[in-house]
């Protein structure tokens, strides 16, 4: 029985080195708010829906403590979206610009077309922004059968499979097994293992990569980018995803591994 259909996320894993437009764009909302939130506290989360994901951050002991001293009560969910608001509104008006389709994404979604394979992209960016990503994907002539953003369901994000399982559903695939879930997340693995869909963790362009800002890669050693890399990888592979790989040249591979197993 062979693999039907692969979902991609969208940050670090098709577009955005690193996924750094959403790291960026929350750590300049909360900077907005007068916070500097660590950034471990940020790669934390990377891959939940960004409600979920200012939760999380306002829920740390330092930034309830320091809300409150700024604002004179503890975090609730008007806070929640206060930050969303600055969130997406820096997203808008910078985030955008600064996301690339990186170097792999081409070919391995051409690959997948030749071989009769459906696509799909499930993201916790908002509507507007997969809309802007998607303009972007097509205008370099890649094409992408279903996008689901965590902001159209109505329904909680990943690690939740509501995303994915409205994809499948879409294409009557009966049998999740036929369906791989590509991620840089462990959120996103686990997105795919709830849905029950083979899960491949990819590394290279990770936010588990932890980069802070566009084109630090170039100015870093290749020993601690190769540190980065293997931390990357491990990463992931506390998640127990099926597959880790470093890039989407791999996927074509690992797929013919499936198919040839069935």
């Amino acid at each position: 029985m062979s693999i039907r259909l692969a979902v991609f996320d969208l940050g670090g894993t098709i577009v955005d080195r690193y996924s750094l437009s959403p790291f960026i764009s929350l750590k300049q909302a909360f900077k907005n708010k007068r916070i500097n939130v660590n950034n471990n506290l940020i790669y934390k989360d990377m891959g939940m829906n960004k409600h979920g994901h200012i939760q999380e951050i306002l829920n740390d002991k330092y930034t309830r403590r320091i809300w409150f001293k700024l604002y004179g009560e503890y975090p609730n969910s008007s806070s929640v979206m206060s930050v969303y608001d600055e969130f997406i509104k820096y997203q808008i008006d910078e985030g955008i610009k600064n996301i690339d389709v990186l170097p792999e994404t081409k070919s391995c979604i051409k690959w997948l077309g030749n071989n009769n394979i459906s696509t799909g992209v499930t993201s916790g960016f908002s509507r507007p922004i997969v809309s802007a990503i998607k303009e972007k994907l097509i205008d370099e002539d890649i094409h992408i059968h279903k996008y689901v953003s965590s902001t159209c369901l109505g329904k909680p994000g990943r690690p939740n499979p509501h995303m994915i399982n409205s994809i499948i559903n879409s294409l009557s695939i009966a049998d999740p097994k036929r369906v791989i879930k590509v991620d840089d997340t462990v959120v996103g693995i686990h997105e795919g293992q709830a849905a029950g869909a083979i899960t491949v963790g990819v590394a290279k362009w990770s936010t588990m990569m932890k980069m802070t800002e566009y084109n630090q890669d170039e100015n870093m050693s290749k020993e601690e980018y190769v540190e980065r890399l293997k931390n990357s990888r491990e990463a992931l592979r506390l998640a127990s995803p099926d597959y880790v790989i470093d890039s989407l040249d791999e996927l074509p591979r690992i797929i013919n591994h499936i198919n040839s197993e069935n």
